[in-house]
């Protein structure tokens, strides 16, 4: 790597290199197509097999045909997007029907890389150098051919994992069990409402309204609305909630509507006389014009009666002085009628009580629903196409028949037939969609103007649905059965996403009502208690600040063949990024089950993944695909901290330490009839002379056949990879027990400069740690220690690398920063008591560096370097040479690696700017102040443990060690402390004024002054 690159960041500096336009350059393929987009493209490869639920008792709905005009503009628009598409996207079943025969043609039923791009040609408009990567990364044992059930099997794997990896994004789980408390309520409760400070209020059959915390569910307070002075209470059926006025209406058995202040629950006014009685109440009001209101409730006659107020002041005012019965102004629907403009319409609409009504601004229509089959679902309008005032002074009709039921026009009311009825509905505003759910437990989706057939139907429940809500937000449905089993669906695809039972949640008793919360994520139900199921958080779940992973970063590697990063997390989850873009390409979970990736590594032909876990197990994959080719299996189940190929005498190895305190070597075998594998046998001298502590580093130099481990202890062995015997022991010298028992003396990261070869008299070893310094060794003359030193930051060094020249070093450090060193000079002759000359630093992370990697890109004989960073933060960010911010792997935003415009420089990520820590003395006169790039802060947290107990499980050591911050200093803690001096007694004035001025001073006073004297 060029040093230049790395020179000081500044704001004046600029980058060196000079880029040409974007559409001068050949691009390589895009990432995976986001959520819908990325299942469409599936569906053209013909590899997903989308279900979809007919039901055969109803008739089929077909859609209307597609203009020619509008069919030439979606092809030309697809078109367009498969040149910006992966070329596997773009692979479709005819294409693949066209290959198979030239497969079959072959006499070996495979093909050449010539014979595949060609043919690949024929069929498909694509550049030969995505055909060259493409046959790469099928051919993952570098044989020079693949066959048929390779590239079938490559295929499906890759798409079976992006449905996988789309599945995590819309995974949905509750915090079980429930959170239940006992209510104040005698009866059962039949609504819950949400008031506009977010508090729940219930209301039951005996007149008692509560008041709930929505966090907590504890009860703030509780009313009774009944009458005291009746024997007998009022059966109250339902209740709604007046937003804009603050009121709230109760319907009675009684055939009334009572209506109350909401602040003191106050009796304001009823209505009395209603024709029916009132079942299910609703309200709307215009949010653009407050004052005007719709009241609709449906009755025990299956009539939909609605009350539209143009001004509710006025009307209210005119209602308040209305003749007073026990105290309370009444009147009945005649006189209300009549005040205020005030209209009344009354529609027989349902052949059965009605369960449900809404009204709808979008349609402008109310929905009601009703157990009866015939009129499962209607859809009408409010006041009708016949205006009924006109009508009756026409056929001169008494006033008194207003109450009347009057059937509307057929145009007027869209009547769904639903089998056995309708119990609950909701309507989606954002998608235009009616969904539906009654007693055959079946979840109907409909077009709401097409009333023949549902478009989906959504089967799963086991009892019938008796609660239903749409989450526009989060493109879900939730629904709930009478078994009180919640189910989550989702909207765009119609495939269930949980479902949580009475064993999980916990909930005794007979469901009674529910209401979902969108904004706290809650769902409130309702039985002989109250029960609060909270959702819980999807880890996956795209955040404000960008995150590669939803776990710590552990390991990163990046292929230069394919100009791929690789990275794995704590949650054995393997992504695969374009470094060109900085675009999610490909990903793979449960690589070691629910265990941790501790290491993994590219094999010589940068075709493989190798990975490591905390289950001791290493397996080789098809990264590209997520394909396990083969699995390598240890004599226990220690973990694995480090795997790494070397060569020896053109014969392939895989070296694999960990736990175990030994060294296995496995065979590098590309083809192999067992998908198992077990080591070579240990090396003699390893047994008796080797580790006495956990191995957790390795690193070869495969010009001069040295292998080097270190232990946990501080230990470093330089082993020969040809004769399997030690060549030297590394110790520091300074080293305690104390140290060791604490971690202080393990030694993480080992590197060899293989640049130097074998030059006997310089450093071609360097070691992180012990005590987090960074060490030079010779390994030849017995092993020397040459150079020590620690980073410029407070905190020790976590990671190092190196670059291909060996003549920079970039260290990370536990506060996240970035120290760039210039090694071409040192500890080449003799040993060193200062560090390197530093060439930039900068914040990369606000936790401590993971891992780094060097990377280097080719453009028009230019080499562009960058670095690439990861951290326990689940960030993956990359770099320029001299610290400039390119962006986070998986921002929306994708950049262009050639184009320096792209990049979010100047701009640093948000997260370092918080907590700021001490920037060191040495490079404090070379930083503008307003370079944004030495922002340094940090958000680490100290954890110290002194006592390690036995039988940790698979927690390393060394990693809680690694997040120690030792001697951390900030701002704050560096300001000056001054002790506070209590204030002296007051002396009291003396009592004549005869006394000695010098009686009234203190023996100290008294030999200062004589010492003045």
């Amino acid at each position: 790597m060029n040093m230049k690159a790395f020179r000081p960041c500044t704001a004046d500096s600029k980058i060196s290199f000079s880029v040409p336009p974007a559409q001068s350059r050949p691009r390589t393929a895009l990432g995976v197509s986001t959520d819908l987009e990325m299942h469409k493209e599936m569906a053209r490869g013909s590899f997903m097999n989308q279900p979809f639920i007919e039901d055969d008792n109803e008739s089929s709905q077909t859609l209307p045909p597609v203009s020619t005009h509008i069919s030439n503009l979606l092809n030309n628009s697809m078109k367009q997007q498969q040149t910006y598409s992966r070329l596997e996207e773009r692979i479709t079943l005819e294409i693949m029907e066209a290959l198979k025969k030239h497969f079959d043609r072959s006499r070996t039923n495979s093909l050449s890389l010539s014979s595949f791009i060609e043919h690949m040609l024929e069929l498909l408009k694509c550049d030969e150098k995505e055909l060259v990567s493409l046959f790469m990364k099928i051919d993952s044992g570098s044989t020079g051919y693949i066959e048929w059930a390779a590239f079938c099997t490559y295929m499906q794997l890759e798409l079976r994992e992006k449905e996988d990896s789309y599945a995590r994004l819309r995974h949905v789980g509750f915090v079980t069990p429930a959170v239940t408390v006992t209510t104040p309520h005698r009866d059962t409760i039949h609504r819950i409402s949400l008031q506009s400070d977010s508090t729940y209020l219930t209301s039951s059959q005996d007149g008692i309204l509560g008041f709930w915390n929505p966090k907590t569910l504890q009860l703030k307070r509780f009313k009774s609305v009944s009458d005291a002075n009746r024997t007998k209470q009022k059966w109250i059926t339902d209740f709604v909630l007046m937003t804009n006025t603050n009121r709230i209406i109760i319907a009675t058995g009684d055939r009334e509507l009572h209506f109350y202040d909401g602040n003191t629950f106050d009796p304001y006014c009823h209505i009395s006389s209603l024709e029916s009685v009132p079942l299910t109440l609703n309200f709307w009001h215009d949010p653009r014009k407050t004052e005007e209101c719709i009241i609709m409730f449906g009755d025990n006659q299956g009539c939909i009666n609605v009350l539209v107020i143009p001004n509710t002041t006025l009307a209210f005012r005119k209602w308040k002085q209305q003749p007073r019965v026990n105290g309370i102004p009444t009147a009945n629907l005649e006189r209300v009628s009549g005040l205020a403009d005030v209209k009344y319409f009354r529609w027989d609409v349902h052949n059965d009580w009605v369960v449900g009504l809404k009204y709808e601004e979008n349609l402008r229509s109310i929905i009601s629903c009703s157990n009866d089959p015939s009129t499962g679902v209607v859809i009408g309008n409010v006041m009708g196409s016949t205006n009924v005032e006109s009508v009756l002074k026409e056929s001169n009709i008494k006033r008194s028949t207003v109450c009347a039921a009057r059937k509307r026009l057929p145009a007027d009311q869209t009547v769904f037939y639903v089998y056995k009825g309708v119990k609950m509905f909701a309507y989606s505003e954002m998608y235009n969609i009616l969904v539906t759910g009654g007693m055959d437990r079946i979840l109907r989706i409909w077009n709401p103007y097409v009333n023949t057939k549902p478009t989906a139907l959504l089967r799963g429940h086991n009892a019938p649905i008796s609660y239903l809500h749409i989450s526009d937000r989060e493109h879900r449905i939730y629904t709930i059965s009478t078994d009180k089993t919640v189910r989550v669906w989702d909207l765009q695809d119609h495939s269930p996403l949980c479902s949580v039972g009475v064993k999980s949640h916990a909930i005794q008793g007979e469901l009674a009502c529910a209401l979902y919360n969108q904004d706290s994520k809650t769902l409130v139900i309702a039985t002989e208690n109250l029960s609060l199921l909270r959702l819980s958080e999807n880890k996956y779940k795209k955040t404000e600040q960008t995150l590669s992973h939803q776990d710590s970063i552990f390991c990163t590697k990046y292929n230069h063949h394919f100009k791929q990063v690789v990275s794995a997390d704590s949650a054995s989850l393997v992504k695969v990024w374009d470094i060109e873009t900085g675009s999610n390409m490909f990903e793979f979970s449960n690589a070691h089950a629910n265990s941790t990736i501790t290491s993994m590594t590219f094999d010589r032909s940068g075709r493989r993944l190798v990975t490591s876990g905390r289950d001791g197990v290493v397996r080789i994959w098809n990264y590209n695909n997520g394909q396990c080719i083969r699995t390598l299996i240890r004599d226990n189940k220690d973990e694995v901290n480090c795997v790494i190929p070397v060569t020896v005498t053109r014969n392939k190895y895989i070296v694999c330490v960990g736990w175990d305190r030994k060294i296995n070597v496995f065979n590098d075998l590309t083809e192999s009839l067992h998908h198992e594998q077990f080591p070579l046998p240990q090396w003699k001298e390893d047994i008796k002379h080797g580790h006495k502590e956990d191995i957790l580093y390795a690193a070869a130099n495969t010009s001069t056949n040295q292998l080097a481990t270190s232990s946990y202890d501080g230990e470093i062995i330089v082993w020969s990879l040809v004769s399997g015997h030690i060549f030297c022991r590394l110790q520091h010298h300074n080293q305690t027990l104390n140290q060791a028992m604490l971690g202080d003396a393990a030694v993480t990261v080992l590197m060899f400069l293989s640049k130097r070869g074998n030059d006997r008299t310089a450093a071609t070893l360097i070691s992180c740690g012990p005590n987090s310094q960074i060490h030079f060794w010779n390994v030849y003359k017995g092993g020397d220690n040459m150079a020590c030193f620690s980073p410029v930051s407070e905190g020790g060094a976590s990671m190092i690398e190196v670059n291909n020249d060996n003549t920079v070093l970039v260290c990370g450090d536990s506060t996240g920063c970035i120290n760039v060193y210039d090694i071409s000079q040192y500890a080449l002759v003799e040993g060193e008591k200062e560090a390197p000359a530093l060439l930039s630093r900068w914040r990369a992370h606000t936790t401590a560096v993971q891992c780094i990697e060097l990377i280097t890109l080719e453009m028009e004989l230019i080499l562009l370097e960058f670095v690439l960073t990861a951290s326990d933060d689940c960030s993956l960010r990359l770099w320029t040479g001299n610290g400039h911010y390119v962006g986070t792997f998986g921002q929306r935003e994708k950049w262009d690696i050639y184009d320096e415009n792209t990049y979010a420089h100047p701009r640093v990520p948000g997260d370092v700017l918080k907590e700021p820590i001490e920037i060191h003395s040495s490079i404090v006169d070379n930083i503008d102040e307003e370079d944004n790039d030495f922002c340094i802060r940090t958000s680490t947290k100290v954890e110290i443990s002194d006592v390690f107990e036995s039988g940790e499980g698979a927690r390393c050591r060394h990693v809680k060690r690694r997040k120690n911050i030792k001697n951390k200093t900030s701002v704050y803690n560096s300001l000056p402390c001054f002790d506070i001096t209590d204030t002296p007694p007051q002396r009291q004035p003396p009592v004549t004024g005869s006394l000695d001025p010098l009686s009234i001073l203190d023996a100290v006073e008294i030999e200062s002054l004589s010492t003045i004297l």
